[in-house]
């Protein structure tokens, strides 16, 4: 069940006033937000805001204007899931006097330039960035308007989290036409600039069966085909795996095959049946990736490695676009974005980001001794990461070599 919050949207000009939770005062800790509270038993949406509002900054609200609904989850609160409903609320009897001892220990008035500068959840930054541009559009939510507010609202389920399989049938065409396909001369890349003939990071591969982690468009499985191996590539996206084997026939690949499924239940495969298993720059799509983490070990022959490279925890918090920013918490392990193509492709995703300390502890766990960790300083290259001032601050991938017991 969702928890129902009221959030003032209070305006001076063009700006707005976000608010910074203060850390260890959930929902949101540590994030910026507009004045938000959860919406109480006994109260209606429009009494909680003028609470919070006489609670946080010692001012009296006048009439409440609905704006829009946004639907939100806490990463630090188990992803527990809150429907906020925004109001437009002029201050009367002001000034605004900000409580340090209250629920925030920051303050400001930004505009829609300083949004992407700020850690704050996506569906409110969204939000926000649309009313900014236009004061007057409708909500996004068409039955937002007509939403009862109180009790009745916070039954209404929020929407889904993106689908990720959904997302990378739904973007396979256009991903592998425009950024991937065949730019890479049938190479074993880790990342978009460094290949395995840069890193040398995997073990003789000749003769030995090696299963591709997250295989894609079968790009992986086709130069370790090239290299000598037997791959077997794993996708839970069927129009990816049609486009690998499309890929693998068109480069007469013999070794590589596929198969459809996931990478958290790899329980078509023997135990100890696979010399190495690799994955490049997928984990971070796999939510429940300490079962990933087993079944690897599990399919593993002992003494086998298990390489792979992710983005780099750090560089998921930094803003796309200068001047570079932290955006988010390099502990907040969630992050949901939209992949876009000029054609008018577009799908939502949903990453996760574990701390390098984590990774090491995860894959401990699982049966595997760590051999190597590497952050290497890139190259810009020509996609949407590529820009080259950017990649001086932080890496943007992580490499593991590790092995099991």
């Amino acid at each position: 069940m969702a928890d129902l919050m009221s959030a003032a949207l209070l305006e001076r000009g063009d700006l707005l006033l976000a608010v910074h939770r203060r850390l260890g005062r959930p929902p949101f800790a540590g994030q910026w937000l507009l004045p938000i509270t959860v919406v109480g038993d006994d109260e209606a949406a429009e009494d909680a805001l003028r609470r919070h509002a006489r609670e946080q900054f010692g001012v009296a609200l006048g009439v409440e204007q609905f704006v829009d609904t946004v639907y939100m989850e806490d990463p630090h609160d188990g992803a527990h899931r809150y429907v906020a409903n925004i109001f437009r609320a002029p201050i009367e009897g002001g000034p605004l006097r900000f409580n340090a001892g209250g629920d925030y220990d920051d303050a400001r008035w930004i505009g829609a330039a300083d949004l992407e500068s700020l850690w704050m959840p996506p569906a409110l930054r969204d939000a926000l960035a649309r009313i900014l541009a236009d004061p007057n559009a409708p909500p996004s939510h068409e039955w937002a308007e007509a939403a009862p507010l109180g009790e009745a609202s916070a039954r209404v389920a929020p929407p889904p989290p993106p689908d990720n399989r959904a997302g990378w049938d739904a973007i396979a065409a256009p991903y592998q036409e425009q950024v991937y396909g065949e730019r890479f001369g049938g190479r074993f890349m880790w990342s978009w600039a460094l290949s395995e003939d840069d890193l040398h990071l995997l073990d003789d591969v000749r003769g030995k069966r090696i299963i591709v982690l997250g295989c894609g468009g079968g790009q992986d499985a086709v130069a370790l085909d090239r290299m000598g191996a037997i791959a077997v590539g794993i996708d839970e996206s069927a129009k990816q795996i049609e486009y690998a084997k499309a890929y693998a026939a068109r480069h007469d690949a013999p070794n590589a095959s596929f198969v459809e499924g996931t990478v958290e239940d790899l329980s078509r495969f023997d135990d100890a049946s696979f010399d190495m298993a690799v994955s490049a720059h997928m984990l971070n799509y796999v939510e429940r990736i300490e079962e990933t983490l087993r079944e690897t070990h599990r399919v593993l022959k002992p003494g086998a490695a298990f390489v792979f490279s992710a983005r780099h925890p750090f560089d998921a918090t930094l803003s796309e676009d200068p001047p570079y920013s932290i955006t988010r918490s390099y502990w907040n392990p969630q992050l949901d974005w939209t992949w876009r193509f000029p054609g008018g492709e577009s799908a939502p995703f949903r990453q996760w980001f574990w701390t390098v300390s984590r990774w090491f502890e995860m894959l401990t766990d699982a049966g595997f001794v760590v051999e190597q960790i590497l952050e290497p300083q890139e190259d810009a290259v020509d996609n949407e990461h590529g820009d080259r001032e950017r990649l001086r601050f932080v890496p943007y991938t992580l490499c593991m070599k590790t092995r099991k017991r």
